[in-house]
């Protein structure tokens, strides 16, 4: 999963058209690709994108990668900012096309982006569950109003920041250090160096929706342990603490793909790999299969080969075309 990358600075895309296919094709079919739009404060600020033509340009590149996974035949495109007489990408996907998740930060755009093309919507923050549930709110009510064909909590994914330890008092313990250093000392985004002017439009502005970037508004410079995981910054404590508050979020947001943030601030490698460990073998297992209904929707992820050939056991011709996603 590479989530992602920001398209609208390329020149032109499709060179993430052909690095996404080449990780296709190595892992068998088992990419899922990421398209943000891109934080304001790299896209327009470092990069010197006009931030009201951010989005414009996106919606180009989108299309044109789109068009060289899928097109057989090398083809021209015309755009307003990519002028190419000859597209014709090397390899192709073996997924037609791969799934795409598209973090947002409460653009109303970006959720009927989401909804027009199927892809899921993935509201990535450091900011906890109990903070998104409001622009994730918006994002099903826009689901509803759009009457989009399902409600299917695999058109949503969430990040969330998690520490495992063996009791409640082990992970204060373990991890309030690198979790207040990551907190209070780190997340020092300007409001200002957030959201350039023109980045979010006019219509996302009246929604109210604020950026996933700025700080809450009583700021991040003095929460403590206590703080931080009652107010769902941090999921953190025994297997038991965290399988409980992770079900509440994921069913408090109807999200079905949730990116585990299991490094925080400076821990070291060692916590990190104890709770990792703790997270996958305790916890993990009681969070498969919480939507039932949806169990067989596979739009949103990754469709692999079946069968890969083993290096050495077909001939060179036919081992190429099963590497490139070929019958033979």
């Amino acid at each position: 999963m590479v989530l992602g990358n920001s398209i609208a600075l390329y020149n032109p895309p499709v060179r993430v058209a052909e690095e996404f296919a080449m990780l296709d094709c190595i892992s068998g079919g088992r990419l899922v690709a990421g398209f943000p739009v891109g934080t304001s404060m790299d896209t327009n600020y470092c990069y010197g994108q006009i931030p009201a033509l951010t989005r414009e340009k996106y919606q180009e590149a989108h299309d044109l990668i789109r068009r060289a996974w899928s097109d057989p035949d090398p083809f021209a495109w015309n755009g307003r900012y990519n002028k190419l007489r000859h597209v014709n990408i090397w390899p192709r996907p073996i997924q037609d096309p791969p799934p795409i998740h598209i973090p947002g930060g409460g653009s109303v755009e970006t959720y009927d982006f989401c909804i027009d093309n199927t892809y899921s919507y993935s509201y990535l923050s450091f900011s906890g569950y109990i903070r998104a549930k409001a622009l994730m709110q918006g994002y099903w009510d826009r689901v509803a109003e759009r009457n989009a064909p399902d409600e299917s909590p695999y058109r949503a994914g969430f990040a969330q920041t998690i520490c495992v330890a063996d009791t409640d008092e082990e992970a204060e313990r373990l991890y309030s250090e690198h979790v207040s250093y990551f907190y209070n000392r780190c997340l020092h985004v300007y409001g200002g160096f957030a959201d350039a002017p023109g980045y979010r439009t006019i219509k996302t502005i009246q929604t109210g929706a604020l950026s996933q970037y700025a700080p809450p508004i009583d700021g991040y410079s003095s929460l403590t342990w206590k703080d931080l995981t009652e107010q769902g910054h941090v999921i953190a404590g025994s297997p038991e603490t965290v399988r409980q508050r992770m079900e509440e979020l994921i069913k408090g947001l109807n999200v079905g793909n949730i990116f585990c943030l299991m490094h925080v601030g400076n821990m070291p490698m060692d916590k990190c790999m104890h709770s990792t460990k703790l997270f996958a073998e305790k916890v993990m297992p009681h969070l498969r299969d919480m939507f039932p209904d949806y169990k067989d929707d596979n739009r949103f992820w990754c469709k692999p080969l079946k069968k890969q050939a083993k290096p050495g056991s077909l001939p060179a011709e036919k081992e190429v075309a099963a590497l490139v996603g070929g019958k033979d």
